[in-house]
């Protein structure tokens, strides 16, 4: 097993129980920060689709265990956010060093306004209507507020838990 494996699964679940502990329980206007979101978005950035995917993969598992939603879910959503992170990172599009220094917050903004979105129609195509409950669009807004702001931040922390991914080939 490669060692990049091992850092994004270990700090991937240092990210899930952040999540879990703190951020559920933190609400900015009536409303749940994913973290497991933005983390898995600044992995694929820094390293590409397959840790990316990993990530996805992992705190997704992890957070399925914890809430009472069809398992897979969040899963499906964290797996679909890494690949497509992954993509725009390995392109150079989302890259910290190399793109405009406004692109990886714009990024940002993009999937924390429409990860809730993809959650809340795997939701209703697996019969669990509970997310119609809340108010969608202030989850889409905060998120996206909150994944532009702090992509930065959550890049410097993924620099120092996953290594220097640049110098990883898989």
């Amino acid at each position: 097993m490669n060692l990049w494996v091992v850092r994004v699964i270990v700090s991937s679940i240092v990210i899930t129980a952040i999540q879990l502990s703190v951020l559920s329980n933190l609400r900015i206007g009536g409303v749940v920060i994913m973290g497991i979101w933005l983390w898995t978005l600044v992995v694929g950035l820094l390293g590409g689709t397959p840790p990316a995917m990993v990530a996805g993969a992992t705190t997704g598992a992890l957070f399925d265990a914890h809430v009472s939603t069809p398992f897979g879910l969040f899963i499906a959503v964290g797996l679909l956010v890494g690949y497509v992170a992954g993509q725009l990172g390995r392109e150079g599009i989302g890259d910290f060093k190399a793109a405009a220094w406004w692109m990886p917050s714009a990024i940002g903004l993009a999937v924390g306004f429409l990860a809730p979105v993809v959650l809340t129609i795997g939701a209703t195509l697996s019969g669990n209507l509970q997310f119609w409950r809340g108010d969608l669009g202030s989850t889409m807004v905060v998120n996206a507020i909150v994944f532009a702001i702090a992509i930065r931040i959550t890049a410097m922390l993924g620099r120092r838990l996953i290594g220097d991914v640049e110098g990883y080939r898989w």
